[in-house]
């Protein structure tokens, strides 16, 4: 709904989409500003399209962040963060950034992290607020990419997960009986877990974890039970790393479980046709789920419906020991990326 009143008349010349709350913003000169206390955000090019076929803007972005901040600021706080920055939408180029830039306001969260495959430091930012969102979203950032450990002990993540990714002949219906396998395995193993769409064609399964394991354990974990998946349905499934060989199945990637790396975020907008999200669901939706059902226009009513499904993976996490002593699994050592 759009609601009157000179702080909030101003978004509607740039939004699409009929959102339950609009982004507060004052007119300047000839630009426009978002405001938390003393910070002030300068916006810019708010009617520029990033969803050609939708004919989705910028402006709709701000505000879908703006609405769905609250539930998703509890997966973010305290992470460093990779922006994909897309500042002409989806189908223009984008570029990987991890590094705060020299113009990034004082306001902003830093979190320097040592980066062992770099070898150096990289200034990574951070989101607490709201504006801190909104920063990161005015520069051209569709998607979030948080890492896997919060604040500057990024050796012991705060989740391990599952990456559930159809190959090329595979589709939906197999991830979702992978990932129906995958928990039937976790119940055994007494863990938590929590399902989200990847908003493309995959799915995540993430387990909180107490930050009692370093990644070698987490993948020893995740690589176990990814085989025991693998060796009850080698049809389907596969742990294959060239990937010509994983045709018609679901990659089970134990991989990402890795120092520095990342994926989209819970909530988390994705550069899609239809501007589908990451979205997080209930084990007992398995069945009906639909990889692109969610989108920036249709959350919102769901998280008001249902709330966030995914809150428990916000912490307090658990520890793998016991899954770890009953399966043997052993520590793995990380695959090297070549980039």
């Amino acid at each position: 709904m759009h609601h009157g009143g000179v702080l909030t008349a101003a978004m509607a010349e740039f939004t699409t989409i009929e959102w339950p709350a609009e982004l507060p913003v004052a007119r300047r000169a000839d630009h426009w500003v978002a405001r938390a206390g003393e910070r002030e955000l300068r916006l810019s090019n708010l009617d520029k399209v990033y969803w050609p076929a939708e004919g989705y803007t910028k402006g709709d972005i701000l505000t879908y962040y703006f609405n769905v901040s609250a539930t998703m600021l509890p997966h973010l706080r305290d992470r460093p963060l990779t922006r994909k920055r897309m500042p002409d939408g989806i189908g223009g180029g984008f570029f990987y950034e991890k590094n705060a830039p020299s113009h990034t306001p004082k306001w902003m969260p830093r979190l320097p992290v040592r980066s062992e495959s770099e070898g150096k430091v990289i200034d990574y930012i951070a989101v607490d607020d709201v504006l801190h969102m909104l920063w990161v979203v005015n520069m051209g950032s569709i998607e979030f990419h948080p890492l896997h450990a919060k604040g500057p002990d990024q050796a012991h993540p705060t989740y391990a997960f599952f990456d559930l990714d159809p190959a090329s002949g595979a589709g939906f219906e197999e991830v979702r009986y992978v990932a129906s396998l995958v928990k039937v395995l976790l119940d055994r193993l007494e863990l938590r877990s929590y399902p989200k769409t990847s908003g493309a064609t995959g799915i995540q399964i993430m387990l909180p974890l107490d930050g009692s394991h370093d990644y070698d354990e987490v993948r020893g974990l995740v690589g176990a039970v990814s085989d025991l998946v693998h060796s009850a349905e080698p049809d389907v499934t596969t742990v294959e790393w060239e990937v010509a060989k994983r045709t018609g199945k679901v990659f089970l990637d134990v991989n990402m479980n890795r120092e520095g790396a990342n994926i989209a975020a819970a909530y988390s907008a994705r550069p899609e046709p239809g501007a589908t999200v990451s979205a997080p669901f209930e084990w007992a939706e398995l069945a009906a789920i639909q990889p692109g059902e969610q989108t920036i226009a249709s959350i919102l009513g769901r998280i008001a419906a249902v709330g966030d499904p995914f809150l428990p993976v916000a912490g307090p996490g658990q520890s793998l020991s016991a899954a770890m002593a009953t399966l043997d699994a052993r520590p793995r050592k990380a695959r090297m990326i070549k980039r």
